[in-house]
């Protein structure tokens, strides 16, 4: 076997590996409140309902993001029921892919199968991802989009195939009905940055405007679609969700402008202490890059430049700037000495030893706030032992063995995270139990669950019944229901301040089967305190007090 055909079936072995993983317990642990929650019920609604064009929310217009990720979701439950394996099913397909075209493009930038098989892996090691990939949001199907797009523009560029450009527009316009136009600002930053370092040329060809078309043709689409039902949905994209998240606190996310410092500190901290030991990523060594890794390195900053000005930021809105970082890495560590790939993987044997002792600490000491069962300190135990024992085994080339020990960190946390998670729904705010007693109690009947001044969109995943949800002070309370056709979503939405809300609620607390929730830290909201003395029941968890009548 030919060394270049070797490197790509070891590269396909790991892939499969990483898929059976992926999808390894995807369902045993419940939906995280807010976010994953609300894709999941938004793709549920839509697959009930088949309306693909108007997305809902607890049966209330959902405006926020373009159609995609509900579309992939809705798919999963086609495919696998309405389960959190279906509804994260596709997320790790988006990995899969995204880890083909992180090593399509490092071969296309680099000529190099070992820097492309080190670029994946270490795409891989990065704790970003593998959060990515276990929790349902936008960020993981925009980045695929974004990889695509640039996988198939430098085909394009390189080679020449024509039919590459239209796939680069046709991925161009996916990303922008995954998250909007947020998608342009990576691709068009990528590009920029290539062309002014290489000095090439922007020619606008027919091809390139038939493609230009083709991407406004499947971008713009479903916002046409919906601004003929709703003009004044126009108003909503521009203003609402576009601006707003730039320059202001858009749904309480705004952070300062340093936000993103710290977390790149934290996610490259194995990668950064080489650094410090003749890594070559000082600032005076950056004259000496290649023009592919300049790329790379400009592009990276300025796009976190960009996200940090930006008002509101969350951790995975800078995903798709992670690869960049990966084929960086892959470079220096291809060059790199003994002694950085020393203190390299001291840092991840340090990290695996560390991961260890807390769950077997954990386990044995049972703090309050986490459950560690014996089960899982076994698998932890089990598996860190199998990765170190094959790291110190594995007879390959100093720079794959640094490069598949960052991948097994993160395999380690792909394999127990699912039973840290599903004996810990407090720590992802996950209703599951909480729902589980709700159907137990109910045992088939009709129920009403009500919860005060807090959105749960996992409620009517888990029960079937759609919540009362009260409406106060909290920001997750404050629907958006000027699009709505009537009054149907005043069923299921109400305001404590309105004195024919408490009239009804206190009539509510009275009869069978009625749930109230209220957040542990706040209790029940001043409007309906006294509402505690109308239910015969309290059931206190670790993050909600329940009042109920069986």
């Amino acid at each position: 076997m030919k060394f270049k055909t070797s490197i790509d079936y070891i590269y396909g072995l790991f892939l499969a590996v990483i898929l059976v993983l992926l999808l390894l317990d995807l369902g045993s642990y419940g939906l995280a409140e807010t976010s994953e929650a609300r894709y999941a019920e938004i793709g549920r609604e839509m697959f009930l309902s088949g309306d693909y064009l108007n997305p809902k929310l607890l049966e209330i217009f959902h405006f926020h993001k373009p159609p995609i990720t509900y579309y992939l979701t809705a798919l999963g439950y086609k495919l696998f029921g309405i389960t959190e394996f279906g509804a994260r099913f596709f997320l790790q397909v988006a990995i899969l892919l995204q880890l083909l075209f992180v090593y399509g493009i490092s071969n296309l930038l680099f000529q190099n199968k070992r820097i492309s098989l080190l670029s994946g892996l270490i795409y891989f090691s990065m704790p970003l991802v593998l959060i990515s990939s276990r929790n349902l949001t936008t960020d993981a199907y925009l980045t695929t989009f974004i990889l695509a797009s640039i996988y198939c523009w430098q085909y394009y560029t390189q080679k020449g195939t024509l039919s590459f450009l239209y796939l680069f527009y046709s991925a161009i316009g996916l990303a922008l009905l995954t998250k909007g136009p947020v998608a342009l600002v990576f691709i068009t930053v990528y590009i920029v940055t290539y062309k002014l370092v290489f000095k090439t040329k922007t020619r606008l060809s027919m091809h390139a405007v038939l493609g230009i078309c083709i991407c406004i043709a499947i971008g713009a689409s479903w916002y046409i679609l919906v601004m003929i039902e709703n003009p004044k949905l126009w108003t909503y994209f521009v203003e609402k969700q576009l601006l707003s998240r730039i320059n202001s606190d858009s749904f309480n996310r705004g952070k300062p402008f340093w936000y993103y410092i710290p977390i790149l500190i934290g996610l490259l901290l194995p990668w950064l202490i080489g650094s410090l030991f003749n890594f070559r990523l000082k600032l005076k060594a950056l004259a000496k890059l290649g023009k592919e890794e300049q790329v790379l390195f400009y592009s990276s900053l300025v796009l976190l430049l960009i996200f940090s000005l930006f008002k509101t930021k969350l951790i995975l809105y800078i995903l798709p700037v992670f690869w960049m970082l990966a084929l960086i890495i892959a470079t220096r560590l291809y060059t790199s000495t003994s002694k950085t790939r020393k203190y390299i993987n001291g840092t991840y044997l340090i990290l695996l030893g560390v991961i260890l002792v807390s769950i077997l600490g954990c386990w044995y000491f049972k703090p309050v706030f986490i459950k560690i069962p014996i089960t899982t300190s076994l698998l932890a135990f089990s598996v860190i032992l199998i990765v170190c024992a094959f790291f110190y085994v594995i007879q390959i080339h100093d720079v794959l063995k640094t490069a598949f020990l960052a991948a097994l960190f993160n395999l380690v946390l792909l394999v127990i995270s699912p039973s840290i998670l599903k004996n810990n729904s407090a720590l992802i705010n996950s209703t599951k139990e909480l729902t589980r007693f709700i159907n137990l109690k109910s045992d088939g009947a009709d129920k009403t669950i009500v919860i005060d001044d807090y959105l749960l969109s996992s409620i009517p995943f888990y029960t079937g019944e759609y919540p009362i949800t009260l409406k106060n002070k909290h920001n997750t309370t404050a629907r958006e229901v000027q699009f709505q056709n009537d009054s149907q979503w005043q069923e299921n939405l109400w305001d404590e301040k309105d004195s024919l809300t408490l009239l009804k609620l206190t009539a509510l607390a009275k009869k069978k089967n009625t749930y109230l929730l209220a957040r542990k830290k706040r209790g029940l909201s001043k409007p309906i305190s006294h509402l505690a003395e109308l239910f015969k029941n309290k059931k206190v968890s670790s993050k909600w007090i329940m009042y109920y009548n069986d």
